[in-house]
């Protein structure tokens, strides 16, 4: 299953050598995973009962992205195990049509949590039933 996210470029994302600065991937990254959660979980989650911590990150730039790019991420989910599971992020320019560009890709690793008892906890078979669905 595979979503897509426009991430619109701010003029405060480029650095002085006038593309997105690395570190800025990382907010594209969760801009993505939002977007991804609310469309496929939902907003009446209870995300103190059963969230998600991060627990890894890894970007592999590939061209820079400068202030006018049409960027949009698509995301995926990798492996879904008990109590993680991985996305997968592709940076890639919306304006080309045969093949796109593609700025990045990257993947996170995320832990299902209770914020309440502040312990890992199995992730909700639920969302692998959707995520597999979709």
């Amino acid at each position: 299953m595979t979503h897509k996210t426009r991430i619109p470029v701010r003029f405060a994302d480029i650095d002085a050598m006038g593309h997105v600065n690395n570190a800025v991937f990382l907010s594209y990254f969760e801009q993505a995973r939002i977007d991804f959660f609310n469309t496929h979980v939902g907003g009446e989650w209870d995300w103190k009962d059963q969230g998600i911590v991060l627990a890894r990150n890894e970007i592999d730039y590939m061209i820079p992205i400068l202030l006018n790019d049409d960027v949009w991420i698509q995301t995926e989910i990798e492996r879904y195990g008990t109590k993680s599971m991985t996305m997968g992020f592709t940076v890639y320019d919306g304006r080309a049509t045969d093949a796109p560009r593609i700025f990045a890709k990257g993947r996170c690793v995320l832990v299902a949590f209770d914020y309440h008892a502040g312990i890992t906890k199995p992730l909700p078979e639920e969302w692998k039933a959707t995520f597999q669905a979709d």
